[in-house]
């Protein structure tokens, strides 16, 4: 028998220092790994990835990542004439390294490239209302309105070298299309309801909006710079909106929400293991399975995804609680029979236990993997990984660890066991089941649903209002609401634009929406119809304007020196201005536009315009997510249903040697931990989605461990009433501060795990066999 002991006391050894050494090269690793991987603050990167569509990703994200880098100011003077403080803006934003171009004047150099660009290529830039105008031959009449209009202003030298005025309807055309937004003072200007004028700015960053150390140094820099505004220009005011704003916030909040989650978290354990063992060491040994765990998690968060979310880091500091359990029961059968039994015999005495809590933890960490959102798989790998890591601590050093552990072997001795006692009361298990199912159905009644991804993270009040003056003032939604046309080439895609515009424009016509922009790229095949189409008409117009004494000559076009207007062209040119980011080309050719529509009105009949077989979709990114969480908690709520079927039926055949009624009552703990886990949710008014249930998959896992522990005959000693006490506290601890959060859905995740832990807790000695 001693020779048996002494080898798996070896062998024990053994594993001690293989895991020190895997320990060390762990720790090596993590430090080549923070330095080359990024934090990440992006809410957007937090959705799922999956396409509901047939529209390539790589198209979709390249917009996103296009219209996350945008800034928009709008600034209105005293005097509206006075553009200083607009001028003073602009040179500043040109002076900023993060800035990659800035926006709004059009100076004199920028008229005169775009006029250059538009006269050379007039006759490929033809709009669709000159070419009707053409075609039924009413162009020579508009010329004249032009001509003898006292504010259009032709002149001599723009007839004789545009006789058809082709650049100037093309001019005309597109400031017709800028919905409420003008020039003026050389300034792209707007006005107000009230009629005062508020001049726009618009940049791009350099960067990403999501680089929490860069977002916040641009957005302390941007903010230096509007108090060195208003000090210069006092009564001077000044909107922004941009990603880059909300992206600093909530980056900021989720700085706080660790800091306030992570501290409070490891001080309340402290004390209550300061309580309860009255020694440091077994906070330190703690402190240690819990860094180890850490490590864990981070280094395979890092490595197998290259990044780690901020949303993931608060929430990962919630397994603190689960991975302090492991060194809770140890310490605790230490605590009470350190007199009694070897480090060894303890260790053997529980490492069954252990591995069945474990195993229940890693698998509900494990379904979340099932999810399509990045943040929560990313917590699942921090998890699994860190309570394994947590776990080879304890088995593996404990017993080396612990000599000298005070020892107390009568503690809480009385209130445990009248704790237990009272359980053991039908009187008292009555009373107890009663009053919860009254509380479950009351809150039940009130539970409601919304999977509105807008409403998992509460937004400033100041940037909302902000962003609202400005889609008043300048009738330009920040809904992502779009038509988004592709095709595997840029001519496959333009040509795909001209055949539904049309269409666009009759819905239009019809009042299915107020507004649409389009790019001003001609595809190479329209740019030949357009040139056909002046050499069918012009001569007529050219001999009308001989007759009233004008010298006009007819435009000559020559096959070998016709160039036409490329994607590449127009992005380059002065024309594009404004529309280029509706516009993206892929190294594979793949190319797509976007076609924004705003003051929706008839969206079933918008959506009816979708032909996803010839490259046009709608696309409502909000509307496509909103879809998918729903078909998602539809889905793991069934999942749900039949883990919890399979873990009754479990529990029954488990404890069916104590009769039915005893083994039905086993499974009582698992339902009632669901059933007020969603009636708190109905009571304190927090509508019920897909992460309340991605929640509830923990409250089982977790909750699922005090029955277990309880149940097994064996296990009914003080040192197990403790110890699930005690683990019950601190995972109460870790997961009851996500409530806290600045973050609605981490806080609806947190009251869902916190009450429904607890109910398990509470109602446990249900589990309890009588002996």
């Amino acid at each position: 028998m001693n020779n048996r002991y002494l080898n798996k006391i070896v062998k024990l050894k053994i594993a001690a220092i293989l895991w020190l050494i895997m320990v060390i090269c762990l720790l090596l690793t993590v430090c080549y790994l923070i330095p080359n991987s990024k934090l990440n603050s992006s809410v957007l990167s937090l959705l799922p990835k999956e396409q509901t569509n047939n529209v390539p990703a790589e198209l979709i994200n390249g917009f996103q990542d296009r219209l996350d880098k945008q800034l928009i100011w709008l600034i209105k003077p005293v005097d509206a004439n006075n553009t200083e403080p607009v001028m003073w803006w602009l040179k500043n934003l040109q002076q900023q390294s993060f800035i990659y171009q800035v926006n709004g004047l059009f100076d004199a150099n920028f008229q005169q490239e775009w006029a250059t660009f538009a006269y050379q290529y007039r006759y490929q830039l033809i709009d669709e209302k000159t070419l009707e105008r053409l075609k039924t031959h009413q162009h020579f009449a508009w010329i004249q309105s032009q001509l003898y209009s006292p504010f259009a202003g032709v002149s001599a030298s723009e007839i004789t070298h545009d006789p058809l005025l082709l650049t100037r309807a093309s001019q005309l055309n597109q400031l017709a299309n800028t919905s409420n937004l003008m020039v003026k003072n050389n300034w792209l200007m707007s006005k107000d309801e009230q009629g005062e004028v508020w001049y726009m700015i618009y940049a791009q960053l350099n960067g990403s909006s999501f680089n929490m150390n860069q977002s916040h140094y641009i957005v302390t820099q941007l903010n230096q710079l509007t108090d060195e505004l208003k000090k210069n220009w006092p009564e001077t005011i000044i909107l922004k909106r941009g990603v880059l704003f909300y992206s600093d916030y909530a980056s900021k909040q989720a700085q706080e929400d660790i800091s306030t989650i992570g501290s409070l978290s490891i001080i309340g354990i402290v004390i209550l293991i300061i309580t309860i063992f009255r020694s440091v060491k077994p906070i330190l040994l703690s402190l240690l399975s819990i860094f180890i765990g850490i490590i864990c998690g981070l280094i395979a968060v890092l490595t197998l995804f290259g990044e780690i979310h901020v949303i993931t880091l608060v929430m990962s500091t919630s397994i603190i609680g689960i991975t302090i359990d492991y060194s809770l029961h140890y310490l605790t059968e230490r605590l009470l029979h350190g007199n009694q039994e070897s480090p060894y015999q303890s260790l053997k005495k529980l490492i069954s236990t252990l591995t069945i809590a474990l195993s229940t933890s890693f698998i509900a960490y494990l379904i979340l993997l099932i999810a399509p959102f990045p943040g929560l798989k990313q917590l699942a790998i921090f998890a699994m990984f860190g309570l394994i890591g947590a776990f080879l601590t304890v088995i593996c050093w404990y017993p080396f660890l612990v000599k000298k552990l005070p020892v107390r072997e009568n503690i809480a001795q009385g209130l445990l066991t009248y704790w237990l006692n009272l359980w053991q009361k039908k009187t008292m298990q009555f009373f107890m089941i009663a009053s919860v199912l009254v509380f479950i159905s009351y809150g039940l009644n009130k539970l409601t649903i919304d999977d509105d991804i807008g409403k998992l993270q509460a937004l400033p009040t100041e940037l909302q209002q902000e962003e609202q003056k400005i889609i008043n003032i300048t009738h330009q939604s920040s809904d992502q609401k779009w038509f988004i046309i592709f095709g595997q080439s840029p001519e496959q895609t333009l040509q795909r634009l001209e055949d539904f515009l049309p269409k666009l424009e009759q819905a239009k016509l019809n009042g299915v929406f107020e507004q649409y922009q389009s790019i001003n790229l001609p595809s190479i095949k329209k740019q030949q119809q357009n040139i056909a189409t002046i050499e069918q008409y012009a001569p007529e117009i050219i001999s009308s304007l001989k007759k009233i004494n004008l010298e006009a000559q007819l435009p000559y076009f020559s096959q070998d020196k016709t160039t036409f207007i490329t994607p590449e062209l127009w992005e380059q040119s002065a024309i594009s201005r404004g529309r280029n980011l509706l516009w993206l080309s892929l190294a594979n050719g793949k190319s797509a536009t976007l076609i924004p529509i705003t003051g929706i009105h008839q969206l079933d009949q918008i959506q009816k315009l979708s032909q996803i077989d010839k490259g046009i979709y709608w696309l409502d990114r909000r509307s496509e997510f909103n879809t998918m969480f729903t078909n998602y908690r539809v889905h793991l709520s069934r999942l749900i249903t039949v883990a919890v079927l399979i873990i009754c039926l479990c529990f029954i055949l488990y404890n069916r040697k104590h009769g039915f009624k005893t083994a039905l009552k086993s499974t009582l703990p698992t339902l009632l931990s669901i059933g007020v886990a969603l009636s708190v949710h109905g009571i304190t008014h927090q509508p019920l989605n897909l992460f309340s249930m991605l929640a509830l998959i923990l409250v089982i896992g977790i909750g699922i461990d005090y029955s277990l522990f309880l149940s097994n005959y064996k296990s009914q000693t003080q040192s197990a009433l403790l110890a699930v006490t005690m683990a019950a506290l601190t995972t109460l601890l870790s997961f009851g501060l996500l409530i806290v959060s600045h973050t609605s859905a981490i806080m609806g995740f947190g009251l869902v795990l916190t009450s429904g832990i607890f109910a398990a807790f509470l109602f446990a000695p249900l589990a309890v066999q009588n002996k």
